[in-house]
């Protein structure tokens, strides 16, 4: 596609400077019949100068539309080139490193541990309440600015004290922490997310409220359960809370094959971490594969995503092709999975469903839902999510005493994105979200 939008150049040059030569060469003739052809007329002849003019009009309108027209055509086949390759360079080209789009420092890393880091986004202001709200990012083969635009709408819409929990890649994660193994399965993210729950309740003296975006709702209420003074409120947004609740295809699947699939599975896609990365030896799961079966599931909203943005491209829409442009950079930009984790995931919650069925251990003590303290918690699922459906994601609250007043169940028309990053959701569902936290929060 290159070489022919490059070879392609060619005719359009040679056509212009054809044109140029012939559009001279009409020139220098009118010019010499405005020159000799009055003195070749009788005095007072009209017809002369008329033919003149009009020829001199004519030619210029002539050559003027030709120009535009084949210029046109040119321009409009380089496009479709350009679109092409523009398309096929999501794919091929090296994915820009991720961050958040939200400017801070290092001041702003309240902690750096080793699976993940606390950043604080608070607004710089005064603010009304003094619980933290924490918004904790899923580890799903992409990088953590998926929470960042829900983050954003809760800060600015009251809950102005922020911090985000960024997960890192397996590549960033060492293999040992001050001379012993580090294990980043179930039990050592919960050690970690219990940290960051007692650290911000350090820093103002109030319990922050939790936010769960996706795949850490079921281990952040894991924690809340055997820490219930280190949370205010507790909620979750698409995550996979109560995966018998209603059948969907991963929990389908995962039943089917069983727990060792993912065993098999990281024989076939498991890899160890290269010598020039902080986490060297460590045992990882190639997150290529997780995004590969992401495009697996959503196929049909892929074709339409990426037939849009080509057609955009072709009819010059910058705008909207960059927005597509810039999704798909981070959809392709890949993080890697700690084994433990992946296979923690897989077996616990998607094949076992362990934390609704009361068989959830960490460190030696049994996690049951049905022991979820007195926090007031919320949960809203998307009608067309396929990584978790509706009820997988709302249907633990009901497994769940606590005053009418005190639960928030919440259903949206949205696909799994959608979910965090459509803003007809955010308007509607997270600024109710939003009043249901803020009415459970300690005001200064």
């Amino acid at each position: 596609l290159q070489v022919n939008a490059s070879v392609s150049a060619f005719p359009q040059k040679s056509f212009d400077l054809s044109l140029a030569l012939a559009r001279n060469t009409y020139q220098a003739g009118w010019l010499a019949a405005d020159t000799f052809l009055p003195a070749m007329c009788r005095p007072g002849d009209k017809v002369c100068r008329s033919l003149v003019s009009v020829g001199k009009t004519g030619s210029h309108e002539i050559f003027k539309w030709m120009a535009g027209t084949m210029a046109g055509q040119f321009d409009q086949y380089h496009q479709e080139r350009n679109a092409e390759i523009a398309l096929l360079s999501l794919f091929t080209d090296q994915s820009a490193d991720q961050d958040w789009s939200v400017a801070y420092d290092d001041s702003r890393v309240l902690l750096d541990l080793p699976g993940m880091k606390l950043i604080d986004i608070s607004l710089d202001t005064e603010h009304r309440i003094q619980n933290y709200g924490v918004v904790f990012a899923p580890r799903a083969g992409h990088h953590s600015n998926i929470a960042e635009r829900a983050a954003l709408f809760m800060r600015n819409q009251g809950l102005s004290r922020m911090a985000v929990v960024e997960q890192k890649c397996a590549d960033d994660i060492p293999l040992e922490i001050n001379g012993e193994r580090h294990f980043e399965g179930f039990e050592g993210q919960i050690d970690q997310y219990r940290q960051i729950l007692t650290h911000l309740k350090g820093l103002t003296g109030y319990a922050p409220h939790l936010i769960a975006i996706c795949q850490p709702g079921p281990l952040l209420i894991s924690t809340l359960i055997l820490n219930p003074e280190l949370g205010k409120t507790f909620g979750s947004a698409g995550s996979p809370m109560h995966t018998e609740a209603e059948r969907g295809f991963l929990t389908d699947f995962a039943r089917l094959m069983g727990t060792t699939y993912i065993d098999l599975l990281m024989c076939l896609a498991g890899r160890r971490v290269g010598d020039d990365c902080p986490g060297v030896g460590r045992e990882a799961y190639d997150g290529s594969y997780q995004v590969l079966g992401f495009y697996l599931l959503g196929l049909d909203q892929h074709y339409r995503n990426l037939k849009r943005f080509l057609a955009d491209m072709k009819q010059g829409d910058q705008a909207a092709a960059e927005r597509q442009a810039s999704f798909y950079q981070w959809y392709n930009f890949v993080h890697h999975f700690p084994a433990g984790f992946i296979r923690d995931t897989y077996k616990k919650i998607f094949a076992r469903n362990e934390l609704i069925r009361g068989t959830l251990k960490i460190e030696g003590q049994r996690v049951d839902i049905r022991d979820y303290p007195c926090v007031p918690i919320w949960a809203l699922g998307g009608s067309n999510d396929d990584i978790a459906p509706p009820l997988q994601a709302t249907g633990h609250l009901d497994l769940i005493d606590l005053p009418s007043d005190q639960k928030l169940d919440l259903t949206c028309d949205a696909g799994h994105m959608g979910l965090f990053r459509a803003q007809r959701i955010l308007d509607a569902y997270y600024s109710q979200i939003t009043k249901f936290i803020l009415a459970h929060s300690d005001y200064s």
